[in-house]
């Protein structure tokens, strides 16, 4: 185990550092025309909700995440991830994830799959229309166990509640997740529905909850759980995150851990 964990800590270096340096490859005017915000909402900081903002136009942000999940059958699963996230046009940004998976409950530990996104946001809310937004991804199969090139489309719907000095939104999230080559014991296609809600407790914390439900990637097999965290936003340019889940029902995970950053440069 204690070689494991100096693998992925030195792969975990290694590509940071080389989203740092691709981060500083980019053109120089590509400097952020706002700094990092702890309103808008990432995946996995610290739940799985996200909101309809896109990353602020030529902005570049570093982001890491560390899940902690004790699966329903009993086992642990360790799953660290990096993220690097460019606004590469107006209401459009990129990503690019490099996520990695160890413990007794995975298969094969090491890398996962990486994982190329974007996302578009086609409206700013109004007093009655939620700000909507569609994101795609493509899974690659870089891990031992990978299979195949997956793709995920996603709907993101984001609205402002009350009129009043505190700051509330609601969310809600749908996606379709196809899998390339399923195996006999798995799903071709499967859907991932998310509730969610944010607040803002300070001026710079933001409370996060969201009630996930999701079909698993093998047969006949679902899972339900409740997401809550928050938001720390340190600096101008840095924002950290916590949260912690529990799971309903057979399939769902026990319960869940996460903690991570997000800085922009």
């Amino acid at each position: 185990m204690e070689k494991i964990l100096v693998q992925l800590v030195l792969k975990s270096f290694v590509l940071l550092s080389l989203s740092v340096a691709l981060a500083f490859c980019l053109p120089l005017g590509a400097t952020p025309v706002d700094a990092a915000d702890h309103y808008n909402l990432e995946e996995g900081l610290p739940a799985q909700v996200v909101d309809s903002l896109p990353t602020s136009y030529r902005n570049r942000e570093i982001q890491g995440a560390f899940r902690w999940d004790h699966t329903h059958a009993g086992g642990e699963e360790f799953r660290p991830e990096v993220r690097f996230e460019y606004g590469f046009a107006l209401n459009a940004q990129a990503e690019l994830t490099v996520p990695f998976q160890f413990g007794e409950a995975v298969e094969d530990d090491g890398i996962g799959d990486i994982e190329v996104g974007a996302l578009y946001n086609f409206n700013q809310e109004s007093l009655v229309i939620p700000g909507i937004s569609v994101s795609g991804h493509v899974e690659f199969p870089t891990s031992d166990d990978g299979k195949g090139v997956d793709t995920t489309l996603k709907f993101i719907a984001t609205k402002t509640i009350g009129a009043t000095a505190t700051f509330q939104r609601v969310h809600f999230n749908a996606a379709w997740k196809h899998n390339d080559e399923d195996r006999n014991d798995e799903r071709e296609d499967r859907y991932v529905a998310i509730i969610g809600y944010d607040r803002a407790l300070t001026a710079d914390l933001l409370l996060v909850v969201d009630l996930v439900r999701e079909q698993a990637m093998e047969d006949d097999e679902e899972s339900n759980i409740f997401e809550t965290g928050v938001r720390y936003q340190v600096t101008p340019l840095t924002v950290l995150a916590a949260g912690v889940g529990f799971g309903f029902g057979d399939e769902s995970p026990d319960a869940r851990i996460v903690v991570g950053f997000q800085h922009s440069f």
